[in-house]
């Protein structure tokens, strides 16, 4: 929990930040004074301020930021600070000065899918285990021992790419066609994969179940690799190199069995059969518990022995700095048109609204990526970043786009809309924005209920 919350607020605290600053530097480069950049909302923990007269401060709700800046409509301004006012700059550069933080968030994107590549991310080939009858993945054809090659003519390496290359199409009823190697002979096929009636889980979207496709997943051997501090393992008197033949009697053969029963199994006794050095020994020891996203869950501080699996079970990403400039350029547009396409099938009522996640949903992705490695994190942010940065153009006031959209209005009448007419269509962004809100809190309370 304290490792997930961990997460959590560093990508916060990263993504708000760079959002923000976007605003922040193009309106000091505008000419505009600033007179506040605050991490969070509400009550001001802490602050301190620059030479230039601008305030900086940690509030005590961290889920979003803001950039203050001189404004006559806000406040009374000094003549001789007029010229520093934002609502007195061309409508270029207010224009550039609002684009300037979701582009800010594109931008960060771009360097942490770039990152990825330079260092290099595995990730499991795409191998298919097994098919759910009467699934979207069985009408198309699709048979256990199958590699996914390609969807719509585009490569695919890994269950990554797969699912990165999933996300436009969720909601719709299109037809996409998939390119298949069987694992056993290297004969090749193309099939149509139709998502006509496919629907992701509120509770669990996971793309891969939806379909039907169950993954090939390496079995890891349940030897023990190292324990925890002041965990039940360590106290329990197991050793490295223990091979854990049987949980209570019952033969155990993959590490995830082990993971599943102790998880389900909090403050409850356990008998481990091992094998050690050529000996069978019996431990016995209590698992132990703790919170894991709002749920009580069982672990005994164990981690497995490190296996070497077979380089065809997995695929190795990486290129070399420059060349990755152009990789991490085209998945960042493809992320964001993406993302585009999804907000738009939320709209036109394609996509189920108890899709959208919130806060707790966010740092449960935080908390899994991070376990996971720094590339597949940065993967995590990037993904956050564009959504934010997507979200934050539409033309809802109260958001980026709200204010682009003014200015539109401004440029074509040849004159601002009346404050009235703004203070109207701000609480109106403000209502739907509250409601947005509310709806994600319900959807990721109703997950981790469900």
């Amino acid at each position: 929990m304290l490792l997930t919350m961990l997460y959590f607020t560093i990508a916060l605290l990263l993504l708000v930040i760079i959002h923000e600053y976007g605003h922040f530097i193009v309106a000091r480069l505008c000419g505009v004074k600033v007179l506040r950049f605050s991490f969070g909302f509400g009550k001001v923990l802490a602050r301190w301020t620059d030479k230039r007269g601008t305030e900086y401060v940690w509030s005590l709700f961290p889920l979003g930021g803001y950039v203050k800046m001189l404004d006559e409509s806000e406040e009374e301004v000094p003549e001789n600070e007029r010229h520093l006012a934002f609502n007195n700059q061309s409508i270029l550069a207010r224009i550039a000065i609002v684009v300037a933080g979701p582009l800010f968030n594109l931008m960060f994107a771009f360097l942490a899918l770039w990152l990825v590549l330079v260092l290099g991310i595995y990730s499991l080939a795409p191998m298919i285990d097994g098919v759910t009858a009467g699934s979207p993945a069985a009408k198309a054809g699709l048979r256990p021992s199958e590699e996914i090659i390609s969807l719509n003519g585009k490569p695919i390496r890994s269950w990554r790419d797969f699912q990165y290359a999933m996300m436009p199409w969720v909601g719709s009823d299109a037809s996409l066609t998939l390119g298949v190697k069987s694992m056993t002979n290297g004969q090749q096929k193309t099939v149509t994969l139709s998502l006509a009636n496919w629907a992701l889980d509120t509770k669990k979207p996971d793309v891969l179940a939806s379909l039907g496709i169950q993954p090939f997943i390496p079995t890891i051997p349940p030897i023990v690799g190292s324990m925890i501090a002041d965990a039940p393992a360590r106290a329990s008197g197991l050793q490295v190199d223990d091979h854990i033949e049987q949980v209570n009697g019952k033969p155990l053969t993959d590490w995830m069995e082990l993971v599943e029963f102790v998880r389900s199994h909090p403050d409850t006794p356990m008998n481990l059969t091992v094998l050690r050095q050529g000996q069978r020994k019996t431990v016995t020891l209590t698992i132990g518990s703790k919170l894991q996203d709002g749920q009580k869950q069982g672990y005994i501080g164990l981690m497995p022995k490190k296996v070497n699996w077979p380089k065809e079970w997995l695929r190795y990403e990486h290129e070399p700095p420059i060349q990755a400039i152009g990789t991490a350029f085209m998945q960042t547009l493809d992320l964001t048109g993406a993302t585009f396409s999804l907000l738009g099938r939320f709209v036109t009522g394609k996509l189920a609204l108890g899709n959208i996640s919130g806060p707790v949903g966010i740092a449960q992705g935080a908390g899994d990526s991070g376990r996971s490695g720094l590339s597949s994190y940065l993967s995590f942010l990037a993904l956050i970043s564009i959504s934010l940065g997507v979200l934050n153009l539409l033309p809802i006031p109260m958001l980026d786009g709200g204010h682009l959209l003014f200015y539109l209005i401004e440029f074509i009448r040849r004159k601002p809309l009346s404050e009235e007419a703004k203070s109207v269509a701000l609480y109106l962004g403000l209502g739907f924005l509250v409601t947005l809100m509310v709806l994600a809190m319900r959807n990721d309370i109703s997950r981790l209920l469900g």
